[in-house]
Order: structure tokens, then C-alpha cells, then sequence
């Protein structure tokens, strides 16, 4: 949403200057006033519709006239018929109605993630975290959320397929025979296992069972988003690979070196938990962790930082060996070799400040610091940070080490080139590929997939016959991991058990089951083979096994902290054999591969819930883009949309570019997982492909490359703009030191109203009174709330052609802002949902009363009323209603209804609809609590945002209750509501976001500038 036109700073009632945001560069540059037409629209887009109206023809304009008469006679259009049949046999336990949750567990990144899965009648419906597991702690990642829709995809495998023509089970399990005893005739020479990462105990030790029995044989391991550099860092530091666990919330100074922790590394989950309780601060008097952050793009990690250095990914190196040479020079830290081999670094391009003060800042802070380096960084960086961290007191305190699951993983992408050199030499009799899809992500310069056509048998076992098993002679169905069973074992050590919740849709085997079978295992099913590892633990009793499933884990199962000693020696000879790099340039430009922050590496690409979610800094939906800085956009004549190509050699791709304030000048990140071309029918064509660009040598980033502007333009829907608060505070933020000179700032940014209302108002301190209170300092625009809501309240995704025009459907967004220079801005996050009014705007423009209030203060929607008029969203200050223009529910397909709640209505076209606090939560236990005959406890309502978020930003509860958290947070000096003096006393409040800048850095960033707030 946009912000007031940002010409300079402007006084508040009280003559404060205030700071002023803004969402976008032609925003900033072309500030909008007041009056525009666009902004006081409903609909940023309408003025297309008006001109398709006018372009039509007479056959054309009988079929529209009919169209809207439809429309408006959508409240007497008759639903479709439903049958509702019996049961013939009732399953057990199961109570229509009532949902019953079970815990399992899923992978992300190497990490573990406990979570509580919703099942209603045997369907399930949606994901939360396991508040007893170390990886969630009760939050869970976007990625999660969105997972539930992956069992439904109606473009999911059905059925075997052999050279391109459908086959049965029985006919793939004999070919399975048939390469199993040739294999064993020469000991498994010719044959390849081609898998992901796992840290699952019962895979691995199935694997070894393979490798023993068939010695001959070779497992590789890839995915193109990996912890390989990570491991190598520890090789070289400690000598094995270890799994390290940072504790965020013991530490007061955070160093992140091109690292987003946050979001899309390994461990985000955790980290964000324990940061964001770094960053909780209930008054003037506490106090905040402070976070620096040196990074090429601008990730939620970096808008997160109280001071942040835009610094192309390559030279991140030389800021680490900068800082560790200060460290030993200027604070005596003890680094030996170390600190020689980090000497004589080039200062070029660095601010002597962040060299000085962030040292300063870590040799203070000895046992309550932390250093943390991207998983794309070279080893030599991680193993520097491993000696830093233990030179600064960490190791223990805020670092900890323990064993890694699978000691035998070796460096993927040479693993990888390994594998693809003897399947040309022609070394591969049979291989088989268990998940993943290198004929996509696999390094450009492997050529994986022109080599797998000269194995004489493959086979894929893939959720999707997706591009690489369009290639294989074989391609089977895998099952979804709520079809299956399986384990995990986090970072720590803990174990838990995997479980299915429903029976395989499309049939399908999963990793564990195939490889039980080529191990020759008695039993060949999932849950025999995890079983099997339980007992080999010591817990194959029935009591045992029944405590596992329920609590998702074994109890006390995490293992000790190693402990370890970096070898200096060899961390300095690693960081002496850093090749020598060339500055970046117009004509040596850098480009960076990073995660995706919706699709990761592409595996998510057919999940229409992450294609609509905006990206959280672009903001852009249904496409990826090539970012970069705006003097770099500026110098080679690039703009919003404009199609460019990158080349470097013989490899070319064509990518949008976008311009990111605050990018590093002459780097482009470039998002991986977009342009499948065999993912389905949402993935298949969306955004581009980057990886013909990627190298096995240089995976992660790469300079020498050159760009051209093609002169054509590429059509990116993005809703930041969508709609305008005409100029009026919306983020109000402030710096620490400012906090505690004024603890009541926001009070003056957002003064309450002195106009009495025209009618009168209703006494709402009775019952139970809900209200939700957002934390600004502590939210990071991760997402993971939004798709949570996505999940719970059976809202529908609409398309990159209606989000462009301003239609998209998500109850709650999530704003980005810019504050400050376009080249160094602040950024801020504000989730913005219905705010509940208690003076509600949308309630007195209704015609048929279909919005209204309730005693307990909840703005509600009588769907089966409403006509579709839309006045309410006209006279919505906050624009958070949403009208269902299509009826998106109605061609959904029919494994897709599965996933929906029944607890909530599905809308049909013509309803305004929007956040309802998860009424259908508070009525659950609402009726609970008054047949139990008591009153509701603080924290038993959740709503689904609440639950989901991962930096406990959002607070949900009832105000009325006495030593209820909302209460507390009401006294808070630093909350304030949203548009307050417009009079609508909205029932969602916020605590202003606070910024803790290092007031000795001087005022070379953005950041440094503590005299002025919000």
C-alpha cells in the first residue's frame, strides 16, 4: 500500500518530524496526490474492465450484458446439488465434525520439522507445528502451510509409466527384479542410486543395507539447494562434518554474512523463534538484540538488520577476513594463523565503520555474540566463522555442535559430476533416480539430462512425472509424506517418527519402500522398516512405539553437544587458497542463485497457493525476476519488466529484471525453481528458467557475465500498489534510543480522534471481547501467517490476470515499505488484515446488512446476504475486504474440495469476504467451554496466523480477561491502531517497530539515524 508522497519529512499534529515511507521507485520519484483516481478506487484495474466493456461487438455485448445479469442475480442462483451418503461402516474413532490431529514430521534443508496435522473424517486439512519438537518449537514455514495442497494436486502421478506408455505396479516391480538379479550376479557393478539428502535414520541405514549387499553398486546424493559448502566449512575447521545450532535468542549482537536466516536457511524456523524473542521488548526500559547483516540482495534477513551492507555476494569473503584480522589487531582476540592468513584483504568498497564498530560490537559481547555465514559462501568462510565464533567465547552459549545424521554425505555437486561422467562412459547399467528432478536443476554444465539417455534403464519415483521422468524408461509414483511412513532426526539429535495420515490417493511407493526391496528386506513396507530402526534404538514395545506417535518424537532422544577445537592451521590455509577475484562490473557483472523465496528450488513450482503469494520484498505473484540496484538498472538502461539476457560463454537465458533498492550495484540475483515446462498445470511456463546459467563449479554465485537489454517487455503483476492510504501513517516506527527519550512516540503519529462518534457506542467491556495485537519490531515478512490463513479459511487463488487487476483473494497481506535513500532504505513489514472496526466503516453502506457486528467485537459477513455491491470495500479505509469476481471454487478439481475445511463456508462470485479472526476456532471452544461448564483459558484460541508464525508476532485473545496477554499489551506505550484518528477503534492494534542502531556507526547508512522515527 502506498504511503504519503515522499518529498521530505513532514510534521505529525505536533510538529515532530516524521520519517516517510514508500512501497516502490516510481512511488517514490512520482508521489500520487490525495486526489488521484486510482487511489480512491476499490480496484486499481477497473479502468480495463471499463475499456473491454467498450470494445465489443453486438454478439459480445449480449454475452456481457448476460454475464453481469447473472451477477446480479447471484443471491438466487441455486447451488449445485450435493449427495450426502452414509457410512456403510463408520471408521474408527472418527466423529463427523470433529477433527482429530496426529504428529508427524517433515524435512527442510538437512533440518527436521515437528508438526500437528489436522485431519477432518480422515482428510487431512492443515499443518501446525509440534510445540514439543526443536525444529518448530509450535510455528511452522510457509513451505509447510502450502505442503497440505501438494497431497491434493490434482496433477499428481497416477500410474506407472514405461517409455512414454502407462504400465501397472506389477509390471514395474518385475522390472525392479529383473535389475536386482542382474545387479547381483556381478555384486551391483552398473548399478546407481540417485537420491536427495536425507537425515532419515531408517533410509540411511536401508542405504548401507544396499551397499553391503551389493558392494559394487554406488549412491550418489544431490539437490540443488544444498548444506554442501556448510559441511566442507566444518571438515576444514574441526576436521568432520558437524550440525551446528545457533541460539538467537541468547544472543545480543547477530553478524550474518550473506545469510537469510530467516527464511530459506536451514534451521529458519528455530532461528526466526529464538530471534524474534531477541526481539521482543515490552517498554522503554528493555532492551533488543541488535542484528548487522552483509549481503548482496535484499533478503527478509537483511530488512530485518539494524544496520545492513549491501556488498556483492564474492566480496563477502574479504568483509570476513577483514573483521577477523580487526578482531585480532585492535581487541586482542587469540587467532593465530588465522588472523595472518586474513591480513592484507583489500578495504575497497568496505566503510571503515563496519570494519571497526561490528568488531568492537562482538569482542564487547564475548559468549553472547554470534557469526553466521551463508550456505552459499565458500568453506573456507564457514570454517573462519567457526573460528571466530570460538575465539569470541560462543561455542556453548550461543553456538553448539552435535553429529551430523549421515556422516557419509559426500560434496553433492561433485557427486553429481561423478555420476554424470560414467553414465558417458557408459559405466551405468541402471539408475535409479528416488525423488528430486536433475534434468532441471542439475549444473548446465553437466549436461545430466543428453547423459541419462545413454543408461539403458532408469527409472524416477517422483510425486510428478515431472522433466526428468520424461526422460527415464521408468517412471513411477512416490508417495506424499502424509501418505507414508517414515523418520527424521533433527540437527540435535532428536527422533521422530513420520506417520501417515491417509491412504496413498494415486498408490505410489515411497524412498523407504523401494530401497527396502532392493536391500532385500523381509518386509518391504514403511512401517515394518521404521519399526525396525525403533527397535533397533531400544523401543520396539508397543508402549513406546504409541508414546512416539503421539508425541511426534522420542522423548529425550537430542544428543550431547560435541566438543570441538577449530584447526587454525587448516582455516587459514583454506582462506590462503581463496581464488583471487576481479571486481565486479557493468561488463563483469556478478549474478547470485538463491532459493526462491516461494518456489525454493522449484519443487513447490505447481503449488498455486506459493504461485499467488507475493514475493515479500518485490511483492511481485506468478513470476520470478532478475533483481538488481537501481544505479545498476540506471547505468545499463534496464527498467521494471524489461526483458533481459545474461550470458556468460555459451550459456544465455532471458529473465525480467526488477529493480530492488538497496541490491549491491553489479550483482543480479537471479531466483531459482521458475520456467519448469513439466510441472502442471499452474507450474508449467511460470517465470524462468535460470539454471542453464548454473555451473557445478560456481553454484551459488559467478562473475564475467554479461547483460543486454532485449528491447521487450515481460507483463509482472505485483500488489504493493494496490491500494493507497492516501498519505497517512501506516508503519510507525522509531529507533531505541528514540523509544526510551519518548516511550509514547506512536501516540503522535496516530492520535485518537477528539470527534465524538454520530451515534452512540456500545459498551464492550462484558464477555469476552477478542483482539489481535501485531508485533512490528518482531515481524519479518516470512509469510508463513499468510499461507497459514490461505489454509484455514478455503480461500481461493485467482491468477497472475486478476491479481494484476487488483482481484487477488488473500484475507491477509503483508505490506512492504521502504524509509530513507533508495540505494540504502530501511525496511518495514505490516500484516494487514480486517482490523475489526468497532466504528466500522463497512457496516453502515450496506444495503442488506450482510456485514454487522457481534457482542464479542467480531466484524462479520452473512455470505447467503451479501449481493455483491461492494460499498463496504469502497468504504473501507484499511482495503481488506475482497470480492469474488469468478467463481473460483468451482472449477477446482475434485482432490483439490479435499483439502477444504468444512468448518468454513467456500464462496461462491458476488461476495465480499475477509478475515473473520478464525471465528470458526473460537466458536469450537467457545461451545467446548460452555458444555464443560467453564471459561475459556488464556491462549486456547489460536487463530491460524497466530499459530503459524514462527517470530510470535501476533497475539490473539480475549482484552477482557484479567492477566491476559492482551491486556498487558494494551498498556504497552508503544502500541498504537491503525488510522485512529479516522474514529473506526479497530479491534487489531500494533506495536510500533523499533530499530536498534549502533549510535558509534556514524550516519554512512540508512540505518544510522537514531534523532528520527516513524
Amino acid at each position: 500500500m502506498s504511503a504519503e508522497p515522499p518529498n521530505a519529512e513532514t510534521p505529525n499534529s505536533t510538529g515532530v518530524a516524521r520519517r516517510v515511507f514508500w512501497s516502490s521507485l516510481d512511488q517514490k520519484s512520482n508521489p500520487r496526490p490525495a486526489t488521484d483516481a486510482e487511489g480512491q478506487s476499490d480496484a486499481p484495474k477497473a479502468a480495463i474492465d471499463a475499456a473491454e466493456l467498450l470494445r465489443v461487438n453486438r454478439r459480445g455485448f449480449l454475452t456481457l450484458t448476460g454475464a453481469i445479469s447473472a451477477l446480479a442475480a447471484e443471491g438466487c442462483i441455486r447451488r449445485p446439488v450435493e449427495k450426502i451418503l452414509p457410512y456403510s461402516r463408520s471408521p474408527e474413532y472418527a466423529v463427523p465434525g470433529v477433527p482429530r490431529s496426529y504428529a508427524t514430521v517433515t524435512e527442510r534443508r538437512g533440518e527436521a520439522l515437528g508438526l500437528i496435522v489436522r485431519s477432518h473424517e480422515g482428510r487431512p486439512t492443515k499443518v501446525e507445528g509440534n510445540p514439543e519438537h526443536p525444529g518448530t518449537a509450535g510455528a511452522t514455514d510457509l513451505w509447510a502451510q502450502a505442503s497440505i495442497l501438494q497431497l491434493y494436486d490434482a496433477d499428481r502421478s497416477r500410474s506407472p509409466v514405461r517409455d512414454g506408455a502407462a504400465a501397472s505396479v506389477a509390471d514395474f516391480d518385475a522390472f525392479v527384479r529383473v535389475q536386482l538379479e542382474a545387479a547381483q550376479a556381478s555384486a551391483g557393478e552398473g548399478l546407481r542410486i540417485l537420491a536427495e539428502p536425507s537425515n532419515s535414520p531408517t533410509l540411511l541405514r536401508l542405504r548401507d543395507s544396499v551397499m553391503r549387499r551389493l558392494p559394487k553398486a554406488r549412491f550418489h546424493t544431490y539437490t540443488p539447494v544444498n548444506e554442501s559448502q556448510v559441511r566442507e566449512g566444518a571438515r576444514i575447521a574441526f576436521g568432520t562434518p558437524v550440525a551446528t545450532r545457533y541460539a538467537y535468542d541468547k544472543a545480543d549482537v547477530v553478524l550474518s554474512l550473506d545469510s537469510d536466516f530467516l527464511t530459506t536457511e536451514a534451521g529458519a524456523v528455530a532461528a526466526l523463534r529464538g530471534f524474534g524473542r531477541g526481539r521482543k521488548i515490552g517498554s522503554a526500559h528493555g532492551s533488543l538484540n541488535r542484528l548487522y547483516v552483509v549481503e548482496s540482495r535484499l533478503s527478509c534477513t537483511g530488512a530485518s538488520a539494524d544496520h545492513r551492507l549491501r556488498l556483492a555476494a564474492g566480496d563477502v569473503q574479504r568483509y570476513a577476513k577483514l573483521l577477523a584480522a580487526e578482531l585480532a589487531a585492535s581487541h586482542g582476540i587469540a587467532l593465530g594463523e588465522v588472523a595472518d592468513a586474513a591480513s592484507g584483504a583489500s578495504k575497497d568498497g568496505i566503510p571503515a565503520e563496519w570494519i571497526r564498530q561490528v568488531a568492537a560490537e562482538l569482542a564487547s559481547h564475548r559468549g553472547r555474540s554470534l557469526i553466521v555465514a551463508g550456505s552459499g559462501q565458500p568453506p573456507a568462510v564457514h570454517a573462519l566463522v567457526h573460528v571466530l565464533n570460538a575465539s569470541l567465547s560462543n561455542v556453548g552459549q550461543t553456538v553448539r555442535y552435535f553429529p551430523v545424521t549421515d556422516a557419509a554425505e559426500p560434496e553433492q555437486f561433485a557427486d553429481l559430476a561423478a555420476l554424470t561422467s560414467d553414465m558417458a562412459a557408459g559405466a551405468v547399467k541402471t539408475l535409479f533416480i528416488l525423488g528430486g528432478n536433475p534434468c532441471y536443476d542439475a549444473p548446465a554444465d553437466l549436461e545430466f539430462a543428453g547423459k541419462l539417455a545413454k543408461v539403458p534403464a532408469s527409472a524416477h519415483l517422483c510425486g510428478w512425472r515431472n522433466e526428468t521422468s520424461m526422460r527415464c524408461t521408468w517412471h513411477m509414483p512416490r508417495t506424499h509424506e502424509l501418505e507414508a511412513w517414515g523418520d527424521q532426526r533433527a540437527s540435535d539429535g532428536t527422533y521422530s517418527v513420520q506417520q501417515p495420515l491417509i491412504a496413498p490417493l494415486h498408490g505410489g511407493r515411497s524412498n523407504i519402500e523401494l530401497l527396502a526391496g532392493l536391500a532385500g528386506a523381509a518386509a518391504t513396507d514403511g512401517y515394518s522398516a521404521v519399526r525396525a530402526t525403533l527397535s533397533d534404538r531400544g523401543l520396539g514395545g508397543e508402549s513406546a512405539w504409541f508414546r512416539t506417535l503421539h508425541r511426534g518424537l522420542v522423548a529425550n532422544s537430542a544428543t550431547a553437544p560435541l566438543r570441538l577445537v577449530p584447526r587454525g592451521a587448516d582455516t587459514a590455509l583454506a582462506l590462503q587458497q581463496l581464488p583471487a577475484r576481479k571486481p565486479p562490473s557493468r561488463d563483469n557483472l556478478e549474478v547470485v542463485f538463491a532459493a526462491d523465496s516461494r518456489m525454493l528450488d522449484g519443487r513447490f513450482a505447481n503449488n498455486a497457493w506459493l504461485q499467488e503469494l507475493p514475493d515479500p520484498i518485490t511483492r511481485i505473484t506468478w513470476d520470478n525476476a532478475a533483481t538488481l540496484s537501481p544505479a545498476t538498472a540506471a547505468e545499463l538502461g534496464v527498467r521494471n519488466g524489461a526483458v533481459i539476457q545474461l550470458s556468460q560463454g555459451d550459456r544465455v537465458i532471458e529473465i525480467a529484471a526488477w529493480i530492488v533498492p538497496g541490491h549491491a550495484n553489479n550483482s543480479i540475483t537471479l531466483p531459482l525453481g521458475w520456467g519448469r515446462s513439466h510441472a502442471g498445470r499452474f507450474g508449467n511456463g511460470t517465470g524462468f528458467d535460470v539454471y542453464p546459467l548454473r555451473t557445478s563449479t560456481a553454484p551459488h554465485f559467478t562473475d564475467g557475465v554479461r547483460l543486454k537489454v532485449s528491447g521487450r517487455m515481460h507483463a509482472i503483476a505485483q500488489t504493493q500498489e494496490h491500494d493507497s492510504m492516501e498519505g497517512r501513517p501506516v508503519v510507525i516506527d522509531g529507533t531505541l534510543e528514540a523509544y526510551k527519550d519518548k516511550p509514547n512516540f506512536p501516540q503522535y503519529e496516530s492520535p485518537i480522534p477528539s470527534v465524538a462518534p454520530l451515534w452512540p457506542t456500545v459498551d464492550y467491556s462484558k464477555g469476552n471481547q477478542w483482539a489481535m495485537n501485531i508485533d512490528l519490531t518482531r515481524c519479518v515478512g516470512c509469510a508463513a501467517c499468510v499461507m497459514a490463513c490461505q489454509a484455514e479459511n478455503n480461500i481461493p487463488v485467482v491468477g497472475k490476470d486478476d491479481v494484476a487487476r487488483g482481484r487477488e483473494m488473500s484475507w491477509l497481506r503483508i505490506d512492504r515499505y521502504y524509509v530513507g535513500d533508495e540505494h540504502d532504505p530501511e525496511v518495514a513489514f505490516q500484516p494487514l488484515a480486517c482490523q475489526h472496526c468497532e466504528e466500522a466503516p463497512c457496516e453502515n453502506v450496506c444495503p442488506v446488512n450482510a456485514t454487522s457486528h457481534t457482542p464479542s467485537g467480531l466484524n462479520d459477513i452473512a455470505y447467503n446476504r451479501c449481493i455483491g455491491t461492494r460499498y463496504c470495500m469502497n468504504n473501507c479505509p484499511y482495503k481488506v475486504r475482497r470480492f469474488n469476481f469468478r467463481n473460483y471454487n468451482l472449477a477446482i478439481p475434485e482432490t483439490e474440495r479435499m483439502q477444504k475445511n468444512p468448518n468454513v463456508t467456500v464462496r461462491f462470485r458476488g461476495v465480499v469476504e475477509k478475515c473473520s479472526y478464525c471465528v470458526q476456532r473460537i466458536q469450537d471452544v467457545t461451545i467446548r467451554a460452555k458444555r464443560e461448564h467453564r471459561t475459556i483459558a488464556e491462549g486456547e484460541i489460536r487463530t491460524a496466523c497466530q499459530q503459524a508464525c514462527p517470530a510470535e508476532a501476533i497475539v490473539f485473545g480475549d482484552r477482557n480477561l484479567p492477566g491476559g496477554q492482551l491486556a498487558a499489551l494494551d498498556q504497552v506505550d508503544r502500541r498504537y491502531k491503525l488510522l485512529a484518528d479516522i474514529g473506526t477503534r479497530p479491534r487489531t492494534t500494533y506495536l510500533a517497530k523499533i530499530r536498534n542502531p549502533n549510535p558509534n556507526m556514524g550516519t554512512g547508512t540508512a540505518s544510522a539515524k537514531p534523532e528520527t522515527h516513524g
